[in-house]
């Protein structure tokens, strides 16, 4: 059995918290967000030329660079308007759900078939997940919350099964450059909506964005080559489901890092759930073989 995509996506897993922990505390996080998706057009953008891929993709790939994008605005903009409304343990734990709908999509619309073990493996990983972020409340508590956490849940599937596809048929870095630079305006418009709201939001964002571009630069370089091996994940034959919530391990090594680097309580609690998702990765490796 070939194991080496989950080596892949076990190594991304442990450099895609660095992200977070750089830009936690900005002035503005979407701002933040918007800054390293620009990162990305420019790295994917040296990445293209200096590897001598191209830029010029086949008609056939740009549907899967639109849903991409789509997607990848989806999960941005869900994600943050629902954290922004309620509390992050009660509504995060849904948008990193995405494996179910990637199993149910396949199902019904691939054919994909899934055994026993690897749904099991699956459910174990989503548990565990959820159980380390779980916090007194209700998920309908607020509907609209819910309802963005859901759709933004809906944006990381579709990513996931358009990247996994894109990945039979063209290089990371040229698909990459064309996904960032649809999606950065996007986020942009966002931005620009919020400053027509607070009229001094915008400035307080570029000015974020001058005090801080060492710590953007250094999010997007680890984000962007987080992303790129599990990509590289796909261009092997891995299932992107099995490879979504094998990512969830990244919910351990962010607790890790949250208690050492940022002194965060709840430490063993938390990493004792995440016994639980190592047992789920580990049943999802041991039956889920690519090709």
């Amino acid at each position: 059995m070939d194991s080496w995509w989950l080596i892949l996506v076990l190594i991304s897993a442990t450099i895609h918290p660095l992200r977070d922990l750089t830009l936690k505390g900005v002035a503005h996080p979407v701002s933040a967000y918007a800054g390293v998706c620009l990162s990305w057009v420019l790295l994917s953008a040296a990445h293209t030329a200096v590897t001598k891929q191209g830029f010029v993709l086949p008609a056939s790939v740009w549907p899967l660079v639109v849903i991409s994008a789509v997607g990848l605005a989806a999960y941005y903009f869900g994600t943050q308007a629902a954290l922004q409304r309620g509390n992050l343990s009660i509504y995060y734990p849904i948008v990193r759900s995405s494996p179910i709908v990637i199993v149910v999509f396949s199902f019904l619309a691939l054919g994909q078939s899934y055994s026993w073990p690897v749904m099991a493996g699956i459910l174990l990983v989503l548990t565990g997940g959820m159980m380390i972020q779980k916090s007194p409340g209700g998920l309908l508590h607020d509907p609209r919350a819910f309802g963005l956490a859901v759709f933004a849940m809906l944006g990381s599937a579709a990513y996931s099964l358009s990247d996994a596809e894109a990945m039979r048929q063209v290089g990371a870095a040229p698909f990459l450059f064309w996904v960032y630079v649809l999606v950065s305006p996007m986020l942009m418009a966002t931005l620009v909506w919020d400053a027509r709201k607070m009229p001094f939001l915008f400035s307080s964002v570029v000015r974020g964005w001058v005090e801080a571009p060492g710590r953007m630069l250094f999010a997007g370089v680890a984000s962007y080559i987080s992303y790129l091996l599990i990509l590289r994940a796909f261009s092997i034959g891995a299932d992107p489901a099995s490879v979504s919530a094998a990512r969830q391990a990244s919910i351990p090594v962010s607790i890790v890092l949250a208690a050492v680097v940022l002194r965060e309580p709840r430490f063993l609690r938390r990493i004792g759930w995440s016994g639980l998702i190592a047992s789920g990765i580990a049943i999802i490796a041991l039956n889920q073989s690519v090709g």
